[in-house]
């Protein structure tokens, strides 16, 4: 079974006299025994624990001294839990001390849980995104139904995804709202980081919802991350000055990226091994020969540790604009790149406009700055 990463969302809460959660259930129409398995973490492990339904009821009784999300999974096979083909039916929820009932009639994925308020906070949070979640779902079956000839049009596309990036920008306000009129809960700061706290966030959302945070929730390990991510992303987010920096390239020229200035620049991180960029160097060689005599050009930053490779993969990839090959990996750690390919789009003041552009989504927001 692939390991679960459940453990960085835990952290310490105030002392509790309860340190135990007991967790009754009953799968109404469910046939025969089966097992039933528990995922959690106790203080920074993973836990699994196990039992068996008796004509659907199960119980189990964990220590448990701090909220947690957790995985519930009934195997109907009757089988081990990592027998090869076994499905499997999952049921993902928040858990905390106290003692909680969970009710399903066939399957525990669609199953209720009640007694803790952490699921009745849960429970609100869905609530607060349902309608906005059914339009998200409703769109991508209208878009599902369109003909070939239709998605092909380039028009049509675009109104779905303006549609389409209106209704995440709406859930995002609606989960920022819920976690400043929630700020005790743990499914607050869960949500503040799987939800607003992510690539391309929008910072000034992210600002507001975690200065809501009770001072309790702030001294977390999960909220520590999510203002690191803050920092960085006042740093290279999206309306940020690029950080300046300077490299050399192939034949020790240095450059500056401020040279670059009054130019829009895609800054491409990017290395001959991989896989992923050589794939997307056709896209960046494309959006280069359509845009270079509009005021646009890109800046390459290898972060390859062989200068012959790094020579290589450029002329094989017909790379012909300005390539930095980043010996020290200052740079990279400067922008933290972590994985590639990434890169940043500038306007000609150096301001980050964008970033992470990939495949038709760079061709079309180039088109878009560059009328």
């Amino acid at each position: 079974m692939k390991k679960l990463s459940l453990a960085f969302l835990l952290f310490p809460f105030l002392s509790n006299a309860q340190d135990k959660l007991n967790l009754k259930g009953n799968i109404e129409a469910l046939n025969g025994d089966k097992n039933i398995y528990l995922i959690h973490i106790e203080g920074n492990a993973e836990k699994l624990d196990s039992t068996k339904t008796v004509n659907g009821k199960f119980e189990f009784n964990i220590d448990l001294k701090a909220p947690s999300v957790a995985i519930l999974l009934l195997d109907h096979s009757g089988n081990d839990l990592n027998t090869k083909g076994s499905a499997k039916d999952i049921y993902r929820f928040f858990i905390e001390p106290g003692v909680a009932t969970l009710t399903a009639k066939d399957s525990v994925a669609k199953a209720k849980i009640s007694g803790l308020a952490i699921a009745d906070d849960y429970a609100a949070l869905t609530e607060s995104t349902k309608k906005i979640d059914a339009g998200l779902m409703n769109l991508s079956k209208e878009f599902a139904n369109l003909s070939d000839k239709e998605k092909s049009k380039e028009g049509l596309v675009k109104g779905f995804q303006d549609r389409y990036v209106a209704f995440l920008d709406d859930r995002k306000t609606a989960i920022a709202d819920f976690i400043v009129a929630n700020p005790k809960s743990y499914v607050s700061l869960y949500s503040l980081n799987a939800d607003l706290a992510t690539e391309n966030m929008n910072l000034e959302l992210v600002e507001k919802a975690y200065n809501a945070l009770s001072p309790e929730l702030k001294e977390s390990p999960i909220a520590n991350a999510v203002a690191q991510k803050l920092v960085l992303e006042r740093k290279t987010g999206i309306g940020a000055q690029a950080m300046d920096f300077e490299e050399q390239t192939a034949e020790g020229i240095a450059i500056k990226l401020s040279s670059f200035k009054g130019q829009y620049v895609l800054v491409d991180f990017w290395a001959s091994w991989c896989g992923p960029c050589r794939q997307e160097n056709p896209t960046v060689v494309r959006a280069y020969e359509t845009y270079k005599n509009k005021n646009f050009t890109v800046l390459g930053v290898s972060i390859d540790t062989s200068k012959d490779k790094w020579v290589s993969a450029v002329k094989q990839d017909g790379l012909v604009w300005t390539q930095l090959l980043d010996r020290s990996q200052n740079i990279a750690r400067e922008y933290d790149i972590t994985s590639i390919p990434r890169n940043f789009l500038l306007d000609p003041n150096g301001k980050i406009i964008a970033k992470n552009l990939r495949g038709g989504d760079l061709l079309d927001k180039l088109k878009e700055v560059l009328k």
